[in-house]
């Protein structure tokens, strides 16, 4: 109901556009928060305080959090037990359900079901949505019904079902809530110290990841949302490893989205906050 409040749990989908629960968030409640959470157990099992990825998300959150005060919002980040933080925060805003998209890992998935029991004990909603992939589950099965055990049949059938709705971009129109609680803790604030990025100059982040690749906007745009959602294939490092290191997640796990789209024609253009 427009009259709701919601909290949308952003986890490895730090972008504000073509974003599968913060779409149904917009659509369904009438005041969104936007939170990140530190996660306490994955952190603390690190074997350095000078982690390049943590250094990574942390200026990423940033990106986002701008990106986000643009619409009325902003990023509430949290370090601690996501299991516990999560519940905790939907408590203290009042939101009647929180949404995120879902995760595929056993841990996260463990961890997903927690938030979910502790969210229904007090009467909130917890609802999970498909983002990072095309079809996920059993949504491409053999005709018996079941997983498929070799590539090509699947690969044949994942086409067969592939349609131009399955590529669409998640539309993210709408304003946010702002909150007095959202900001971004230093990274020094979490335990962990800047990385050699800073000292080459780079520019981090997803933004950052742009420019290093000479992606123009144009072209970000035809093909995020195969990039978000595609299964993904390990591409061959061609650099050193001080360069490979800068580039995101997303470009060293690039989806052939020119093969998809070449199936489909020209993909649709994702819509951002406005």
């Amino acid at each position: 109901m427009k009259n709701e409040k919601a909290l949308v749990w952003f986890r490895r989908d730090l972008r504000d556009h073509d974003h599968a629960a913060l779409s149904a968030a917009l659509a369904a409640a009438g005041e969104v928060y936007c939170a990140f959470v530190f996660d306490s157990e994955i952190l603390d099992a690190l074997p350095t305080r000078t982690d390049r990825r943590v250094h990574f998300i942390h200026e990423s959150l940033r990106e986002l959090d701008v990106a986000l005060r643009s619409h009325g919002g902003g990023l509430i980040v949290r370090h601690g037990r996501a299991r516990d933080e999560i519940p905790a925060l939907a408590r203290q805003l009042g939101v009647a359900a929180v949404y995120a998209n879902r995760d595929y890992e056993p841990a996260a998935k463990q961890r997903d079901d927690a938030v979910a029991a502790s969210l229904a004990a007090v009467g909130i909603a917890f609802h999970d949505f498909k983002d990072q992939a095309i079809f996920a589950r059993d949504e491409v099965l053999t005709q018996a019904g079941r997983p498929f055990s070799v590539f090509t049949p699947y690969k044949n059938a994942w086409l067969k079902r592939l349609t131009a709705a399955d590529m669409a971009a998640y539309p993210c129109a709408g304003r946010l809530a702002g909150s007095e609680m959202a900001a971004i803790p230093e990274l020094t604030a979490l335990g962990f110290a800047t990385t050699g990025h800073v000292g080459l100059g780079d520019r981090l982040g997803f933004g950052g990841a742009r420019v290093g690749t000479g992606v123009t906007s144009s072209g970000w745009r035809n093909t995020s949302s195969a990039r978000a959602r595609l299964g993904r294939r390990r591409m061959k490092p061609r650099s050193s490893r001080a360069e490979i290191s800068r580039c995101t997640p997303d470009l060293l796990f690039r989806s052939s989205a020119s093969f998809i789209s070449s199936k489909l024609g020209e993909m649709p253009v994702s819509s951002s906050l406005r």
